[in-house]
């Protein structure tokens, strides 16, 4: 009898309009202090909680957050206030009457305490549908998984094993199919009044080999002309009949047998093997090698085994002659065969030198000193070293033949040429204490360690020359630091210029070049919208400080130190962006260079390691602790500069310890490529980037972006300089 089914796809009651839970829009308020004034929150780690402002005139929800939990809500007109923990990801919302809404993904990353607005709005759906149903569902099990099901000789996907089919009532056919199984078929009938269920598992028609070799494994097994393996080996399913097994072993004869498999067996073989091998042993002299049909097989003595036949077997050694000899390997016997020593060629050699009575050594042995002639010395090729105080050792390599004398020659240079610059032009040079000339100087100097000096303005530096080695001349490079380039003020005390050279002198060289600024790969799972796009920038060379401005370095330039944690190699800190200005305009009076802010890009750039980059997450490692002084470690305060590991540049403290403000406005990244950016003309906040002691290591990334408005001051909160040309 044909059944009469009626779908109803209802919301809930038939005839009420049922509403559904929509997010409709979800974004961060960022001019909203709600969460860091008085009606925020802080979560059971004491950290500000971030707020969701649930924007609906509905009544009667239930929030169910992830595993962060929820500190609390809060009615408020139009809205409902809930109180996350950062970090959090899901939000599933309830109601008894418009429904559920599971596992809202937040689109972007909640911060601590950020304001963000969600917006909620319903649907109403009311859906009736009636219809005849002329047949009932099939579903056929199949094992193993992978068989393949017809149904009436129409093949049906199985997902799982199993196929699920509707249909028309009466008699079906079905067959069910997988390699090295035997197939099974057969009829049933569909009814109307239950679903027609059928499992079916077919029955194996294969089964194994394993396979052994005495007397040794190791063997190679070939099945059907396969090679599969080596024994002991236990082959994969085999159809069930008759297959060829095949061991192979150097030293052996082959075999080769039929085993029979059966359905769901495993049939088990041994392969007897027949040694065709003999065993050789030899010795020779302790420093020749042993050659057996130019195969090398040891020094001095060896033994092994060998298929059975005729073999050549030899005593090498450089600048000997060979002994040689031919030995016939027998099946099942021991041949034990003594060679001659390899007797030595010789040829001589006839040495001088200018000037004379140099220390000869040949292959690092003494001789004596020329002139000197050398008998008994090996063919071949021999290095030859001649030495004497004052001169430069002189090596060659030469080619003695048998029986012949080679005449040897050589003169020993007593000086080279030298130049001697800086990297200025008219410094005074002096070369152990005697006055040269000025940068740069070409001279002639004896052999031996030299003291170089150069001189200007008051500034002097020094290095010691090693003249030695070959022939040819030896470019000397002296170098001032950054801090000779200064053009000190008149009113510039003696305590300013040694703290501002001392800081001048810390400037690191960064190479410029292209790199990926923004949200990159190692990022990872931290990035945040305002990393993004990642776009391409170009810079040009530029200096950068080696460490964050320093307390003692402010307050020889501004006269006061703001730090809230004093100490003199700590960071200065609880600085704004307007004061730094002020400091950098008094430093540029006070030395005449160009110091600066460093845009965004340039720090990052220096950040990643500028061209020796290594891709890290943070400025000289994945790893927060090795570099970064952060929430973890710090505790609760800033520390002295360059205690950290730095980063391939040799940068310290770009990752944690304080903030560093940058010289650009903020704004949104472009797509395009930069090239020395300078960051939008216009704005009211600018940025700060690194990361510092209060905050957790995924703010301490290289990539992260910070800013506020230029009079904005905290303990969090320093610099660190560029200087460009």
């Amino acid at each position: 009898m044909r059944g009469r089914f009626i779908i109803l796809f209802l919301l809930f009651a038939v005839g009420v309009n049922a509403q559904q839970i929509a997010v409709k829009s979800f974004r961060k308020l960022d001019s909203d202090l709600s969460a860091r004034g008085s009606e925020g929150r802080t979560d059971q780690n004491g950290d500000r909680c971030a707020i969701i402002k649930v924007v609906t005139t509905e009544n009667g929800f239930v929030f169910e957050p992830d595993a962060l939990g929820l500190v609390g809500s809060v009615r408020k007109t139009g809205e409902i206030w809930l109180y996350v923990p950062y970090g959090a990801k899901r939000l599933t919302i309830k109601h008894d009457q418009l429904g559920v809404l599971r596992d809202y993904l937040y689109p972007e990353r909640i911060e601590k305490a950020c304001v963000y607005e969600m917006v909620l709005t319903t649907g109403r759906v009311v859906t009736t549908v009636e219809e005849e149903i002329a047949g009932q569902w099939l579903v056929i099990t199949a094992e193993p998984r992978g068989a393949t099901v017809y149904i009436d000789d129409v093949y049906e996907a199985a997902m799982e094993g199993m196929v699920q089919k509707f249909v028309s009532f009466g008699r079906h056919t079905y067959r069910v199919e997988h390699a090295l199984y035997h197939s099974e078929a057969g009829q049933l009938e569909v009814e109307a009044d239950q679903k027609a269920e059928l499992q079916v598992k077919l029955k194996p028609a294969f089964g194994y080999i394993e396979v052994n070799s005495a007397p040794e494994s190791g063997a190679r097994v070939l099945i059907d002309g396969k090679e599969v393996g080596i024994t002991p080996y236990r082959s994969e399913a085999l159809a069930s009949g008759e297959h060829s097994v095949e061991v192979l072993k150097v030293l052996y004869q082959p075999v080769r047998k039929i085993v029979t498999v059966k359905d769901g067996e495993t049939a088990q073989t041994t392969m007897e093997l027949s040694a065709n091998y003999g065993e050789l042993q030899l010795t020779t002299a302790a420093a020749a090698e042993l050659w057996v049909n130019n195969e090398r097989k040891g020094k001095g003595q060896w033994s092994g085994r060998l298929n059975a036949g005729i073999y050549v077997v030899e005593a090498r050694q450089p600048s000997h002659r060979t002994v040689r000899q031919s030995v016939e390997i027998k099946a099942g016997e021991t041949h034990t065969l003594t060679l001659a020593d390899p007797q030595p060629i010789y040829g001589m050699l006839n040495i001088s030198s200018t000037p004379g009575k140099a220390t000869i050594r040949l292959n690092g042995i003494e001789y004596g000193r020329t002139p000197l002639v050398i008998k008994e010395v090996l063919v071949g090729k021999q290095l030859l070293e001649l030495s004497k105080s004052g001169c430069a050792t002189v090596r060659r390599e030469v080619m003695v033949e048998e029986g012949k004398v080679l005449p040897v020659q050589l003169a020993l240079p007593s000086g080279r040429n030298v130049v001697i610059r800086t990297d200025g032009e008219g410094d005074s040079l002096y070369v152990d204490g005697k006055a040269v000339g000025v940068s740069p100087q070409q001279l002639e100097l004896a052999y031996g360690t030299h003291l170089v000096r150069a001189q200007r303005q008051g500034h002097s530096i020094e290095g010691k020359l090693e003249v030695a080695g070959k022939e040819g001349e030896i470019v000397f490079l002296l170098t001032f630091g950054l801090s000779a380039k200064a053009k000190w003020a008149a009113s510039v005390t003696e305590k300013q210029k040694q703290v501002l050279s001392r800081l001048i002198d810390h400037m690191v060289k960064v190479e410029g070049g292209t790199f990926r600024m923004g949200a990159t790969p190692e990022q990872g799972h931290f990035i945040t919208l305002n990393e993004q796009p990642v776009h391409t920038v170009v810079l040009s060379d530029y200096y950068i400080g080696q460490y964050e401005i320093t307390q003692t370095e402010w307050e020889v330039v501004m006269g006061s130190n703001p730090a809230l944690f004093k100490g003199e190699n700590y960071p200065v800190e609880r600085v704004s962006r307007t004061d730094c200005e002020l400091f950098i305009r008094r430093l540029k009076d006070l030395t005449g260079l160009n110091f600066n802010l460093p845009t965004e890009a340039q720090w990052e750039y220096a950040a990643r390691g500028g061209k020796k980059s290594r891709g890290f997450l943070y400025a000289g490692s994945n790893s927060p602790e090795t570099v970064a002084w952060y929430t973890d470690n710090s505790p609760g305060r800033t520390h002295a500069v360059g205690q950290k590991v730095p980063n391939e540049l040799g940068l310290y403290d770009m990752s944690g310890n304080v903030w560093e403000w940058c010289r650009d406005i903020y704004g949104d990244y472009p797509p395009q490529t930069w090239v020395d950016p300078t960051g939008p003309a216009r704005g009211e906040k600018y940025v700060f980037r690194g990361g510092c002691w209060n905050e957790e290591a995924g703010n301490c990334r290289v990539a992260l972006r910070n800013y506020w408005t230029s009079d904005y001051r905290h303990s969090v909160l320093g610099l660190r300089l560029v200087l460009e040309k």
